[in-house]
């Protein structure tokens, strides 16, 4: 079990990553299209969060985004591979034919980012949860006292509720 949840990845799509990248390299006017719709972290690869906050940072300043311009801002921000960033970009660029369904393709990126969010939810609460029901057991051992004795004692709820006493009435006549 703890094997299977050390190799498990966090959801995300590859595939649609790149194909908004390079539909935003091949076709500038998706470009905000994208930006209003995708944050850098929305991006699960580290490397293609970096060429996308370029490209935020660029359209930001009004800047002309194409490839070369890209390269060039990720050189000045240090984040420029020169053994990998020029030929992945052009891959970008070839792997996606054109920026026609870039709609959708932020869509899986959302959907992708939403379920990571949620799974990071998911274990920061059991850590959390975990992490309290370990300190209970060491302020129990170190205060001497059992588990049951510092579980919290709460009013037992009644199982039916008895009703009001019966009043009687009580007459007066005037005479």
């Amino acid at each position: 079990m703890d094997e299977e949840l050390l190799t498990r990845q966090m959801p995300h799509s590859v595939e649609a990553e790149q194909a908004v990248l390079g539909s935003m390299l091949i076709d500038a006017r998706c470009v905000p299209e994208v930006i209003d719709k995708l944050r850098p972290e929305d991006f699960y690869l580290r490397h293609n969060r970096e060429i996308y906050e370029s490209i935020y940072s660029m359209f930001n300043f009004s800047q002309t985004i194409d490839p070369v311009t890209v390269l060039e801002d990720m050189k000045r921000k240090g984040t420029y591979d020169e053994n990998q960033s020029r030929n992945y970009v052009l891959q970008l660029m070839d792997a996606t034919p054109t920026a026609a369904n870039v709609g959708e393709d932020i869509d899986i990126i959302k959907d992708k980012t939403l379920l990571r969010r949620v799974a990071e939810t998911a274990a920061s609460t059991s850590s959390t949860t975990t992490g309290e029901a370990f300190q209970r057991k060491a302020l129990a051992k170190d205060s001497g006292m059992t588990m049951p004795q510092m579980t919290i004692k709460s009013r037992p709820i009644p199982s039916r509720v008895s009703p009001p006493p019966q009043m009687t009435p009580v007459f007066m006549h005037i005479w």
